[in-house]
């Protein structure tokens, strides 16, 4: 059965504090001045981010984390999603700090999270394109790496880089100070930071490689992606409310288009897909805590796959909802519109993801 309830005084009390920060500080003016910031620079809020409790909320205790379950994130990181947040909590807290939790021992996870959950440095996980790996070969005692990596999520700003790289068709992962590396910062089309990373010889001690990793980094795939799609599910709800306001104010033919039946049902499928989906991330979430890596597959596969077939159709009604406004910075319902565009490639698109269902079931 999926659990619709928040199910620890924790988890409220995180997405409350998430509704309070967005209101206090992600209105459309606050967000589009945010976007004339230097991609590379660090994140505005990215310490209160991290006094909040956000970035160490899904690593376990031991490590140094809260020690939340997945499904206790999920009101978090809807909250984010709507707010359409700018920093990348996702990328940090659950693709990297939750997922190094898993590679490490507890005590050296702990060490070396520290600085990460506190907001002092930022860390993301860097892998290469889909059939073209970041490549590793040894030379004596050192590993050395090459390769590319298209639009990382918060790789302008971080301060070190966790890469996965291939050493004779075996995954490893090592951790390679930002300034080794050549960086190019970019903005996406929702306004993320982000940044291409390319690796030439890139040389570090073979001793400092992780190894026999491939469970923990599967974990965090999936954990990302769970994030991604409860951020996506938040986006689709505040679509959503802000068409039905828009079809209630918008006047034709002397009265508001929201009294029209085809209007009426538009709204109706809306809805529909905006319950679909959260049942769908509620369901991946709960299977992050199984140890049955297939059914974990399985599911937050089936959840992607769901999720962006969802959000294509409610982005459309919006879009043609609103008419020429829906597609504006003019009004909301523009940026989350691109933040959908953005969310539904994040973490595998829905092509990949078939696959992988297919492959699981």
């Amino acid at each position: 059965m999926i659990r619709f309830d928040l199910p620890t005084e924790e988890a409220q009390l995180l997405k409350d504090t998430a509704e309070r920060f967005v209101a206090d500080h992600y209105a459309l003016e606050k967000r589009v001045k945010a976007l004339s910031a230097a991609p590379g620079d660090v994140p505005r809020h990215w310490a209160e981010m991290a006094e909040l409790g956000w970035l160490m909320a899904c690593v376990p205790e031991e490590a140094g984390g809260l020690g939340l379950t997945p499904v206790q994130i999920v009101p978090l990181m809807e909250v984010l999603g709507a707010g359409l947040i700018l920093e990348p909590v996702g990328a940090v807290s659950l693709g990297c700090a939750a997922m190094l939790a898993r590679a490490l021992a507890p005590d050296d996870a702990a060490e070396k999270l520290a600085p990460v959950l506190a907001g002092e440095a930022i860390e993301v996980v860097v892998a290469g394109r889909e059939g073209a790996p970041i490549a590793a070969r040894r030379t004596g005692d050192d590993l050395v790496l090459s390769g590319a990596s298209p639009a990382v999520i918060g790789a302008a700003a971080a301060t070190a880089l966790w890469v996965v790289a291939e050493l004779d068709g075996t995954r490893l992962l090592a951790r390679v100070p930002a300034g080794a590396v050549s960086v190019t910062p970019c903005r996406l089309v929702d306004g993320q930071a982000a940044a291409q990373v390319f690796f030439d010889d890139v040389t570090l001690p073979a001793v400092e490689a992780i190894f026999d990793c491939d469970a923990a980094l599967e974990f965090g795939a999936d954990l990302a992606l769970v994030g991604t799609l409860a951020e996506t599910s938040g986006v689709i709800d505040a679509l959503h409310k802000a068409t039905l306001d828009y079809v209630k104010m918008r006047e034709q033919f002397g009265r508001a288009i929201g009294r029209f039946q085809v209007v009426q049902h538009r709204m109706a499928d809306m809805f529909i897909a905006c319950e679909e989906v959260r049942s769908m991330v509620l369901l991946a979430a709960e299977a992050m805590e199984s140890d049955d890596t297939a059914f974990r597959a399985k599911l937050v596969s089936a959840a992607r796959v769901k999720v962006s077939d969802a959000a294509r159709a409610v982005l459309r009604d919006a879009v043609q909802l609103h008419g020429g406004m829906g597609v504006t910075d003019e009004l909301p319902v523009g940026h989350m519109v691109k933040r959908l565009l953005v969310l539904t490639q994040t973490g595998g698109n829905r092509a990949d993801h078939l696959k992988r269902f297919a492959k699981a079931a």
